[in-house]
């Protein structure tokens, strides 16, 4: 009959354990793992509540059922392709991107200001600045001539 050490002595590996690196490694990816756990949780709630298997959205996905396996565990470095598949697919959305607001007043005089303010900074640090010439002047009647904002 063995003796507990020598049952020890069978169990434990002759490779010496990587924990240290494996540890490392989630330290510097934690910011990813986290989102990737989160819509997991989310991806999981949501095939739950419709009544979708693995399998039909592995289908839906047009992806194998190891690769929404893959995700569900939440540890995947999942691509925006793949996010966007999974949204449009189970009709949810995962990432949310903060609301854009485009400029709707245009003031040129703050405008032709950071041009001088950019010129003033290229010719301190340059000798030729020949070619470059002062902003032309407005005056109140003209001042929105000839521009178009661009959104």
């Amino acid at each position: 009959m063995p003796t507990i050490k020598e049952k020890l002595n069978n169990l434990a590996s002759n490779e010496p354990s990587k924990w240290v690196e494996k540890a490392e490694w989630r330290v510097a990816h934690a910011g990813w793992l986290d989102r990737s756990a989160k819509i997991a949780i989310k991806v999981l709630r949501t095939i739950r509540a419709i009544g979708l298997s693995q399998k039909d959205l592995a289908e839906n996905l047009g992806v194998s059922p190891q690769q929404v396996s893959k995700i569900l565990k939440g540890q995947e470095n999942l691509t925006l392709e793949t996010i966007d598949k999974l949204e449009k697919v189970l009709n949810i959305s995962l990432i949310e991107l903060p609301y854009y607001q485009s400029v709707s007043k245009f003031d040129p005089e703050t405008f032709i200001g950071s041009i001088v303010y950019i010129k003033n900074q290229v010719t301190s640090d340059t000798s030729n600045y020949n070619d470059l010439q002062e902003p032309k002047s407005c005056n109140e009647e003209n001042k929105y001539q000839n521009l178009k904002l661009v959104s």
